[in-house]
């Protein structure tokens, strides 16, 4: 019977030197939240104001949009790349979840593709790194990337 590590050697805790929610992570959450409201607002500007000139976007690597678009330019010509795939997207934000520099939307979005209609629903976490109030990592966490993109190959 193999032992489990001991938690020292497995993992490094020092997240527990910190605080859970700071007025960092509390700033860092209204930047996020108050970008959202504009966005959905139809103020896309006042979104991609968020990010850092140097920011990255990364995406999972089996899907056609995928990869690291490092740059804002890159950044946003990813997502509108990724927009491109889909005929219908709607996102539900459950919770905006903030610890330190990283902001945490966790969301349920349903899709429907537009090269042949099929359609989806699954969880996603979007992670936000902050770094002087900037957004310099943006990363999706899919539930079930592999859904996703069987669901855009047909």
């Amino acid at each position: 019977m193999t032992e489990t590590p001991a938690a020292d050697q497995a993992m490094d805790l020092q997240y527990r030197n910190f605080p859970a929610f700071d007025e960092t992570a509390q700033a860092n959450r209204k930047v996020l939240t108050d970008a959202l409201d504009k966005l959905a607002e139809g103020d896309a500007d006042a979104f991609w104001d968020i990010f850092d000139p140097e920011v990255t976007f990364y995406e999972a690597s089996c899907l056609p949009y995928g990869g690291a678009h490092e740059g804002l330019e890159a950044t946003k010509q990813g997502y509108a790349f990724l927009c491109e795939h889909f005929s219908n997207m709607r996102a539900e934000f459950e919770a905006v979840l903030a610890s330190r520099d990283i902001v945490i939307l966790y969301q349920t979005i349903t899709f429907e593709v537009a090269a042949n209609g099929n359609t989806g629903t699954l969880p996603v976490a979007e992670l936000f790194r902050f770094r002087g109030g900037k957004v310099v990592e943006w990363r999706a966490h899919y539930f079930d990337a592999c859904m996703v993109a069987n669901a855009l190959k047909g």
